[in-house]
């Protein structure tokens, strides 16, 4: 019994004595890590902006793709810690010319159907009926998708963190550097304050016009940009990412998404 109470006292002197060495040298490790992040410790300003393909005709009739861009600050504290705000201005562009050729050729069809002897009469004049079922409309007529009340802009609150991490460098060698990540933003407001995250698209084919609904997308995705230093040892964060089907959505095609920010003061 004396025997076994002096393993397990054994036992339990070398275990403490395995945690007190593994957490010094954590604690040394962080420390270091804090101490380094000290020379982050300020406000910054940053610019971004961004594109995604939403939606293209696999014929080509029509693409539609959201833009923004976006302006912000933010304060990094002594431990990396990321708060900001900033406001984002949302845009909504079409590319129609599919969509024009094809009406184009539509009309040219609806004039032929007023002629007899081209034998398509009846076959053009179902088109033509189809493409004008609003009274006093002689031709179809259409309003791409587009935001209804122009580019609208919405302020934004965020948060984030700079760690230190590996990069690989241009000649393919790992090298250590600060990686910064902001988080997505899911919260919007109008300027005034009130909360609103959502745009409203607009589009009008023979004089019947339709709403359609869509959330406020985040000026930051999912990744880590890079700390250097700049001109003037100015300590400058990029962030620059694309591809396609983001979020695993299958109907969106290419993206891209970049901002830049640069620290201002040590405050």
């Amino acid at each position: 019994m004396k025997r076994n109470s002096i393993g397990l006292i054994y036992f339990y002197l070398i275990t403490m004595s395995f945690f007190h060495i593994t957490g010094s040298i954590l604690l040394s490790q962080n420390s270091e890590e804090v101490k380094e992040l000290k020379v982050l410790a300020g406000n910054w300003i940053g610019h971004g902006a961004g594109e995604e393909v939403r939606f293209r005709h696999k014929l080509g009739l029509l693409t539609l793709t959201v833009k923004h861009k976006t302006e912000f600050v933010f304060n990094v504290n002594k431990e990396g810690k990321v708060e900001g705000e900033g406001t984002i201005e949302y845009n909504l562009d079409n590319n129609t010319s599919g969509l024009d050729d094809l009406v184009a050729s539509v009309h040219s069809l609806m004039g032929l159907a007023q002629v007899p002897s081209t034998g398509v009469g009846e076959v053009t004049k179902k088109i033509g009926d189809m493409a004008t079922d609003v009274k006093g409309v002689t031709k179809i007529q259409y309003n791409a998708p587009h935001l209804k009340h122009g580019p609208e802009i919405r302020h934004f609150k965020f948060t984030g963190k700079i760690k230190k991490g590996i990069i690989k460098s241009s000649n393919g060698k790992n090298s250590k550097a600060f990686l910064i990540e902001l988080d997505e933003v899911t919260d919007f407001t109008l300027v005034g304050g009130n909360p609103d995250n959502t745009l409203i698209a607009e589009y009008e084919v023979n004089r019947v016009k339709t709403d359609a609904k869509f959330p406020c997308w985040s000026p930051f995705i999912r990744g880590e940009g890079v700390i250097r230093k700049g001109p003037g040892d100015i300590y400058v964060a990029e962030f620059q990412k694309k591809g396609t089907h983001r979020k695993g959505k299958q109907v969106w095609q290419e993206y891209g998404y970049v901002w830049m920010a640069r620290k201002v003061t040590s405050k």
